[in-house]
């Protein structure tokens, strides 16, 4: 992370200031970060709780979850990537970060100002995340993605059609990086939503077709010059969605 952002100016007249909330923190109150990040994690979670998500907010909420920038949801959004791992695994992950880095730095501003950072970015980043989470009890498609209520499902009749897929949304193609390229093409002509990262489009691909695009796959395909048989298909999609190609 860029340390400027995450510390600011450092400026002498702070470690006046620092020094008695660290004591305060350590040795009065004896709080310890884990204990302070339960009681964010569970703030964040009655928050959540109290939302009516509807689809537009849900669109809204998925797009700040992938713009958030900062010390906590830097990590976690990291390691939510992993399917192999549960929460607490992943708040542990968070807390075992934090304190790599706190050990990196021995005066009490940039200490106190870490500890904050870390703490508002969990509430946060978490609140997001349950109300996600809890609200929507799926896993994130093409409909989340694409700009337009009925985008997805035009455009899944015309993977159907064409034999992309089947009725169950498998996909039938063996060319995984010709079907990436395909969905980037529409990805660049603003039909699927730009504020969300190839990552989130990997996901929502992966929950829709049932099957995996990993990121190495996905990075090459899109820098592969385009095949005859893409072009026909781009000019199909531009003619069905009304884009200049």
């Amino acid at each position: 992370m860029d340390k400027q952002k995450l510390y600011g100016r450092w400026n002498f007249w702070e470690e006046i200031i620092g020094y008695p909330m660290m004591i305060y923190y350590w040795a009065v109150k004896r709080e310890r970060i884990q204990k302070m990040l339960s009681k964010r994690i569970e703030r964040a979670q009655q928050k959540a709780g109290k939302i009516i998500l509807t689809e537009k907010m849900k669109n809204e909420f998925l797009i700040r979850y992938e713009k958030l920038d900062n010390f906590f949801s830097f990590h976690f959004k990291d390691i939510d990537a992993s399917r192999n791992h549960n929460f607490e695994e992943k708040i542990q992950y968070c807390l075992d970060q934090y304190r790599k880095e706190s050990t990196k730095h021995f005066n009490s501003s940039n200490l106190m100002k870490l500890q904050g950072n870390f703490l508002t970015g969990a509430e946060t980043t978490l609140f997001l995340y349950f109300a996600l989470e809890s609200k929507t009890k799926r896993e994130i498609r093409l409909s989340d993605i694409m700009i337009g209520n009925d985008s997805s499902k035009i455009f899944i009749a015309f993977l159907k059609d064409k034999k992309f897929i089947d009725e169950n949304h498998n996909l039938l193609v063996d060319q995984k990086s010709s079907f990436i390229r395909i969905h980037r093409f529409l990805k660049d002509n603003l039909i699927i939503n730009p504020d969300f990262q190839d990552t989130t489009i990997i996901e929502a691909m992966e929950n829709e077709y049932n099957t995996n695009f990993d990121k190495g796959t996905f990075s090459r395909a899109i820098l592969v010059k385009t095949t005859d048989f893409e072009e026909s298909i781009y000019q199909e999609l531009s003619n069905l969605f009304s884009i200049k190609h």
